[in-house]
């Protein structure tokens, strides 16, 4: 092995070394959002109920809908890395020396969908939550009729987004036949997955 050789084997793992790390990085910063979102809604939940005020039980799903966004948009960063992982580094320094990302896609978890899907129905689920408890703290007065009509734009919002913008799994990608790893092209340079 030249010097050369050698000095790009080093450049990619280090690279790779500090990529996985991002993703751990990323990971955490997911779990804390996922906290951070059933600790508000308890809160939310118990001092809407304390105080008797359907107000503030109707905040709840636009505080939802931000951090399910921010918890969104670190799962993308997650695949995106990952495949950059899988498709760059891996390939120039060996996939029998470097090859976590191909082995995460050829060896799916068993009931991948069901925690695929777990995970990121905290955000939709809890603000339908908040909309029925709106309803036990108190009918919804006139005045609160408008604020109401808006959670519940915000909470559909909430399920749209989603159900659409949402990366496939690693190990969903090109995983098998079925839906998972299929791409739906739309506009032309559009990629989305099932």
């Amino acid at each position: 092995m030249t010097s050369s050789t050698w000095d790009r084997t080093q450049l990619a793992v280090a690279e790779y070394t500090s990529l996985r790390a991002e993703i751990v990085q990323l990971t955490g910063l997911q779990t804390q959002l996922i906290g951070g979102t059933v600790v508000a809604f308890g809160v939310i939940l118990s001092v809407g109920f304390e105080a008797g005020n359907t107000a503030v039980v109707l905040v709840y799903p636009l505080l939802s809908l931000v951090l399910g966004i921010a918890w969104l948009y670190k799962a993308h960063l997650i695949t995106r890395i990952a495949a950059y992982l899988r498709e760059r580094v891996e390939g120039r320094v060996g996939p029998g020396d470097l090859g976590w990302e191909h082995f995460v896609r050829t060896h799916p978890l068993p009931h991948r969908l069901l925690a695929y899907w777990g995970l990121r129905s905290v955000f939709p689920v809890t603000s339908v939550l908040a909309m029925v408890a709106s309803h036990v703290v108190g009918s919804p007065r006139s005045a609160l009729l408008a604020l109401y009509a808006a959670s519940c734009l915000v909470t559909a919002g909430t399920f749209v987004i989603f159900a659409v913008w949402r990366e496939p799994a690693p190990e969903l990608a090109g995983a098998g036949p079925g839906r998972a790893g299929r791409v739906r092209r739309g506009r032309p340079g559009v990629r989305r997955a099932w």
